[in-house]
């Protein structure tokens, strides 16, 4: 599934005032709203090859989730295009019946296969755990997804090593780029936002020291 979006790090603001705003300036209802709270592992070989090529491998526990319940999700992100401003990624999804103690058998079969296409093993990488405030707005089909991550990463190797960062961020999910992009030049000018094109996945490793050497 084409995914497109712009995310918005270090962004402290009242997700609900920022929703109301989004809604009234652009004429976008809101459709729905919900809560999520994920744990979620990264998995990379040895030498970071899907950090060296924009990409990322998550094993995701869902703990509560207000639209979908509990369960687990593997997902797999790899970029499509290029753009200054925006995330344009291919996202490919699995749900899975995973106990939380058989992630080590999910970890050894996708090491299996990156040793046997890469010549390389695969290891854990980056932890985080994160609690999201979703909104969807506009019509059925033509729905613009507003979310509010609150991120708190983990080396895997080290407990006492955390960052937190807050994220706002918009996905189309219908409503088209053109739309999408008007909403975030407004975040930006109304709210002093940056946008990032960095993936949580590297942000992650960055802010934790865990990045490879170039």
């Amino acid at each position: 599934m084409k995914e497109i979006e712009t995310e918005f790090p270090n962004a402290n603001v009242d997700t609900g005032k920022v929703v109301q705003t989004i809604s009234d300036r652009f004429g976008l209802p809101v459709l729905r709203d919900g809560l999520t709270h994920v744990r979620d592992i990264y998995v990379d070989t040895k030498s970071y090859y899907l950090l060296r090529h924009n990409s990322s491998f998550r094993f995701r526990r869902k703990l509560d989730n207000l639209y979908a319940g509990e369960g687990t999700r593997l997902t797999f992100k790899f970029p499509l295009e290029e753009h200054p401003e925006i995330l344009i990624r291919e996202e490919l999804k699995l749900k899975l019946k995973v106990e939380v103690h058989e992630l080590d058998e999910v970890v050894k079969f996708f090491s299996g296969l990156t040793s046997s296409f890469m010549d390389e093993p695969a290891f854990l990488r980056l932890a985080a755990e994160e609690t999201s405030k979703e909104f969807d707005l506009g019509a059925e089909g033509e729905v613009l997804n507003v979310s509010y991550d609150m991120v708190k990463f983990r080396d895997p190797g080290d407990s006492s090593k955390i960052h937190t960062v807050n994220y706002l961020e918009i996905e189309d999910h219908g409503i088209g780029m053109e739309e999408l992009v008007k909403v975030k030049d407004f975040l930006e000018e109304h709210y002093s936002l940056s946008p990032s094109t960095e993936s949580k996945y590297r942000y992650g490793l960055r802010v934790l020291s865990l990045l490879p050497p170039e």
